[in-house]
């Protein structure tokens, strides 16, 4: 092999690598939102910038505690998840609109949330996964449910945790 050839070699053999390099630095295409887009145009696929793996696992790891508890009826837990501003909602709705003599978050969602069988077994197995999109505290945890249908959950960081600031996830069509 001729000095030239081997010097074209080389060379083709460290673009090729550097290429491989950028391809992965940026992502699959079938990784986070990008996994959503044959099934939904929301415009929530591209809010704010995808988070870290480790960010979605602790959104996940919220969404799931909050269905998980939900199911087994355990509300102050189902609360411990909720963002202070959707637990004032919720205290506000209880103290104006109610006649309990305990105005707090379990206890109103004791007394108002009603599962179906059907219901609480879906929200203990539900496996939440897939997009984390985060704009400073505000964010949107974006999963497939029952069906491939996808669902997103609105978020909001306090302190260094995510927390749910809906009671439910939002069917995005």
């Amino acid at each position: 092999m001729t000095e030239g050839k081997a010097k074209w070699l080389v060379t083709a053999l460290i673009a090729a690598a550097l290429g491989a390099v950028l391809l992965a630095a940026c992502g699959s295409s079938t990784g986070g939102a990008d996994q959503f887009r044959d099934k939904t145009d929301s415009a929530l696929l591209d809010f704010g910038e995808e988070g870290s793996d480790a960010e979605r696992e602790e959104a996940e790891e919220a969404v799931h505690g909050f269905f998980l508890a939900r199911s087994q009826g355990d509300w102050a837990t189902a609360c411990g998840r909720l963002t202070q501003a959707m637990l004032a909602k919720i205290e506000h709705l209880a103290i104006s609109a109610t006649d309990l003599a305990d105005k707090s978050c379990p206890s109103f969602l004791g007394a108002f949330t009603s599962l179906t069988a059907q219901e609480r077994h879906d929200s203990a197995i539900v496996k939440v996964g897939g997009s984390l999109r985060e704009q400073g505290s505000k964010g949107f945890l974006i999963y497939y449910g029952a069906g491939k249908v996808v669902y997103a959950m609105p978020l909001g960081k306090e302190g260094a945790a995510w927390k749910l600031a809906s009671l439910s996830s939002k069917v995005l069509d």
